[in-house]
């Protein structure tokens, strides 16, 4: 065993595709579960005796959980390995699911969906920090960040068609029953496929005080967007959460400046590139969730669309995301992701200011799609090259804890868009069209960040 631990780690394995199949499964699963429950919320709230207030909890909870132990989750997996961690994290995360699914009680639901939270940010870091170390070839990585993107996006829309089919026709509980099939896969197979692929760094000891203070910050800063994006929300605790959010991160930031051990190894912002990449992230995440959002609610409030024909109306999304993902993986290998990101972002932003004039305008569906397809086609080209921009130069040591800010940057782009969609639909909770319209403010801010990250880059990327 200890020789072992003294070998060169492997970088290949040698069933790649494989490998790549169980990780975007594994990524489903946890994008299915940030809205998978959101369809169903009606019929829990009925079963379980949930109250009106505390009902958004099932949904921001597993959020809070997921968004605020996400770096911690990534340091864990480059100290123990990533290997390890995803295991630990799916194991989790399937307990979780089965608790979800058993829950007889309002506390015993929200209880579970933290505890899936926690799991998720274990898998979440160590899937992306995976493909990075897999795919070190930079078409291989391109099209392995392509699929994982697809995936993301794909899993965010299937969730409410499934939660949609599920809830109608079975139990809500099979939304988290279903969950438990993939993760025994998962749990079975990859860590024999990938045996020997990431080594554990004993050397490097947890900083427990930074991230106490990171966890804590990032999930009161969470918690103080989703307050203010929720209904019924309390805007002075809010804003008391977002002050001590704040102080709390730079007492962070001071921590990792003095402590020898920090929490973000040493040099993981020292790239040009990564902290800019990961602000486009942020803001693209946002925009991203808020237009995926009023969307969802102009089709059903606006347009009088059930839950199942409003989530069959996101089939043309997903044929622009998909067509998106493709495009981006082609012009990331000739362009590079800056540049990517740069025009995905800009037909992002044209694609919400499309579907803020056909909301404002009452169009109908019909309307809506050439805004849906631009969108879609942005949204799809735009995160995977985000990803692999900020994760650009990743090595063993780094992989894990650069992936967990790749993905905290959604997590936290999406709180964002939450908020953004409360504040920007007004009291009235219908002004849809001004709504899509901060949507596009979003993106094109997106696009300004991703063009310095575009100037930054250079034009050639290195072999590994």
């Amino acid at each position: 065993m200890t020789s072992t631990s003294q070998e060169a780690p492997r970088t290949t394995t040698s069933h790649p595709r494989v490998v790549l199949a169980i990780l975007c499964l594994t990524q489903l699963l946890l994008t299915l579960d940030d809205n998978v429950v959101n369809i169903a919320l009606p019929t829990i709230q009925r079963e379980l005796g949930f109250s009106g207030p505390s009902l958004v909890w099932v949904v921001n909870t597993y959020m809070l959980a997921f968004g605020g132990f996400l770096v911690l989750g990534g340091r864990l997996g480059d100290r123990y390995s990533l290997v390890r961690t995803f295991a630990a994290g799916t194991a989790v995360f399937a307990l979780a699911s089965l608790l979800s699914g058993l829950a007889a009680e309002p506390w015993q639901l929200i209880g579970a969906r933290a505890l899936q939270g926690l799991g998720a940010a274990l898998v979440a870091p160590a899937v992306l920090g995976l493909l990075t170390l897999v795919f070190t070839e930079p078409a291989a990585r391109a099209k392995a960040f392509a699929v994982w993107g697809a995936t993301a996006v794909t899993g965010a829309l299937a969730g409410l068609i499934l939660s949609g089919v599920i809830t109608e026709y079975w139990s809500w509980r099979w939304v988290f029953f279903i969950n438990l099939p993939v993760a025994a896969l998962a749990l079975v197979l990859l860590p024999r496929l990938l045996r020997g692929i990431h080594r554990p760094h004993g050397d490097q000891a947890l900083n427990w005080g930074g991230a106490a203070l990171l966890t804590c910050g990032l999930a009161l800063l969470v918690y103080a967007l989703l307050s203010f994006g929720g209904d019924g929300g309390r805007p002075a605790v809010a804003a008391a959460c977002a002050v001590l959010s704040l102080a709390l991160l730079a007492a962070f930031a001071v921590d990792q400046r003095r402590s020898a051990n920090p929490l973000v190894t040493k040099g993981v912002f020292a790239s040009p590139v990564r902290a800019r990449a990961l602000v486009a992230a942020v803001l693209l995440s946002a925009a991203t969730f808020q237009g995926f959002l009023v969307l969802t609610l102009y089709l059903q409030n606006g347009l009088g669309f059930t839950p199942l024909e409003a989530g069959l109306g996101y089939v043309p999304f997903a044929l622009g995301s998909l067509t998106g993902v493709k495009a981006g993986e082609r012009a990331t290998v000739r362009f590079t992701a800056g540049r990517v990101l740069t025009v995905a972002c800009a037909g992002t932003a044209a694609g919400a200011l499309l579907l803020s004039w056909a909301a404002s305008r009452e169009f109908g569906y019909a309307g809506l799609l050439p805004g849906i397809l631009l969108f879609a086609i942005g949204v799809g080209a735009g995160l995977p090259a985000a990803a692999s921009a900020a994760a650009r130069d990743a090595d063993e040591r780094t992989s894990g804890v650069i992936a967990s800010l790749v993905n905290s940057s959604q997590q936290l782009g999406g709180a964002v868009g939450l908020a953004l969609t409360g504040l920007s639909l007004g009291d009235s909770g219908h002004g849809f069209g001004a709504a899509l319209a901060v949507c596009a403010a979003a993106a094109l801010l997106a696009c300004g960040w991703a063009a310095v990250v575009a100037r930054r880059e250079p034009l050639v990327s290195p072999s590994s």
